[in-house]
């Protein structure tokens, strides 16, 4: 493959240095430069722990106040940091005698619960949003980290899986029109964590209010989870970088590629940055393989997805990280052969027992992904 270096990505990451909105996991948008410009709009914020980005071409602006309601809507079903949330209010329903009910107005609840299923079912639990109790214990979530023994996972184990025997959503309808949606929980100590899909999702959905308005050439990125339509200001294709896999970031980012992006979504889930050296000294990555209990212990580092939409390259890469590199390589390949209409595309990078950097691409990608080179 052709090496390239596109001079004008540094120019952009200081611009979105400037800014504030330092993308995660290795996502920055670059490619804005030369030829005619067209009028190009930026809307940057917080939001679900993260920021978020949207750059967009058109003469009118869109409001921020649609944009901030699609961000409510989302923390309100499903950010766990968010006490009055869906999500922690049934995560704290200890009742099995009854049903936990609410109204999913904005539907943002069920449409994740149930592609959350879905991959389930597909990847044999390898992605698996009851994994909760497990992020909890080994304190990657609300919970203060402290030493993990086999016995503290031997107990959690029997409560994640997501199965009707532990979890149910059902939607009521009366005269066809929808009333509330009741959860079941068989288990009480089980509980959801939606965010290896939710950022993706909130990318959607942005990217839907944005054609909504007839906006056509967009980029939308969320705590690195990035949608892109139609061309940047310069009639180009959206440029998004994938980050090095190396800790450090003290001397700035490092890219190993740039992708070429165009009426696609690409996300990228990586364990080079999240993790925790424990009492015996032993690295803990943020990946929990919810079918051990244990954090995964393997030679991918980052696993990188184009699809058709941001949450399910969100979830892919995220299940491909719970994978490792061989069996994640077997799913995606598989995946790709059932679902064609998905444009699902991958890009590993791995370390050798040397730890240098070894790459594997799915054979789809073409001269849109180019390695980035000093």
């Amino acid at each position: 493959m052709t090496l390239v270096v596109d001079s004008r990505i540094r120019p952009f990451q200081q611009a979105v240095s400037n800014l504030g909105t330092a993308l995660l996991l290795g996502m920055v948008c670059t490619g804005c430069g030369g030829g005619s410009k067209r009028i190009e709009q930026v809307h940057i914020g917080e939001t679900q722990g993260t920021t978020y980005s949207i750059k967009y071409v058109s003469d009118d602006r869109t409001d921020q106040a649609k944009i901030d309601s699609v961000l409510r809507k989302v923390d309100e079903a499903v950010n766990l940091w968010m006490p009055g949330s869906v999500i922690s209010r049934l995560n704290n329903w200890d009742r099995t005698d009854t049903v936990f009910a609410f109204v999913d107005s904005s539907m943002v609840w069920s449409v994740i619960y149930e592609r959350s299923r879905s991959l389930y079912q597909e990847s044999e639990g390898a992605f698996d949003p009851t994994v909760q109790p497990l992020v909890e214990l080994w304190g990657f979530g609300l919970s203060r980290r402290k030493s993990v023994a086999s016995e503290d996972v031997d107990a959690v184990m029997p409560h994640v899986g997501f199965e009707w025997s532990r979890l149910d959503m059902n939607e009521v309808f009366e005269n066809r029109v929808y009333k509330r949606t009741e959860m079941l929980k068989r288990d009480s100590l089980c509980g959801l964590d939606f965010n290896s899909i939710a950022q993706g999702y909130t990318v959607d959905l942005l990217a839907d209010l944005l054609l909504a308005s007839d906006v056509a050439d967009f980029m939308v990125e969320v705590g690195g989870e990035v949608k892109c339509h139609g061309t940047n200001g310069s009639g180009e294709p959206w440029r998004i970088a994938i980050d090095k896999p190396v800790e450090d970031w003290s001397e700035g980012r490092q890219l190993e590629a740039v992708v070429a992006l165009k009426n696609a979504a690409i996300c990228t889930s990586g364990n080079y940055r999240k993790f925790y050296l424990d009492d015996d000294g032993v690295r803990r990555s943020h990946t929990i393989d919810p079918r051990t209990g244990y954090p995964v212990e393997h030679t991918l580092l980052s696993a990188t997805i184009r699809a058709s939409d941001a949450a399910l390259a969100d979830g892919l890469a995220t299940t491909c990280m719970v994978l490792g590199p061989e069996a994640g390589k077997e799913f995606i390949m598989a995946y790709r052969q059932k679902h064609p209409e998905e444009s699902i595309e991958a890009f590993w990078i791995c370390s050798d027992e040397r730890g240098e950097p070894v790459h594997w691409l799915s054979p789809g990608w073409g001269e849109s992904l180019v390695f980035y080179e000093e």
